[in-house]
């Protein structure tokens, strides 16, 4: 038996779901988060890691602004909106989250195809 990603992604996804709801309590979400991971599509999981990729800033700069933008611009599942807020709010939480975005990402990315965005880096003159 082969592994999709979109069944990848959903063992990732269920495995932050599951952190998340662990750390801020289950009481503490509005929604069952872990349920509605698991009841996902694989083409929608697959579709939010796509978000990822295409906008590959927010996640490489850890832009909470732009992540938070592009869910609800992008009608991202209300169960990543839930996550994000979650965590937003609780320092200890912000590293493993983002690196699992990162992983999301990098799922549905390939380094052969695609360019990082250029880092920008204001540097003086060349002395003549």
């Amino acid at each position: 038996m082969s592994l999709t990603i979109g069944d990848f992604l959903r063992h990732k996804m269920g495995n932050m779901a599951r952190w998340v709801s662990d750390e801020v309590g289950k009481e503490n979400l509005p929604v069952d988060v872990v349920g509605l991971v698991d009841g996902s599509r694989g083409v929608e999981l697959v579709y939010f890691a796509e978000l990822l990729a295409e906008h590959r800033g927010a996640v490489t700069h850890r832009d909470w602004r732009k992540l938070l933008a592009l869910i609800e611009n992008e009608k991202a599942p209300v169960w990543v909106m839930t996550l994000a807020m979650a965590v937003r709010a609780r320092d200890a939480m912000h590293d493993k989250f983002w690196r699992y975005l990162e992983l999301f990402r990098d799922t549905v990315s390939s380094d052969e195809t695609e360019e990082e965005e250029p880092l920008v880096v204001d540097a003086p003159e060349a002395a003549e």
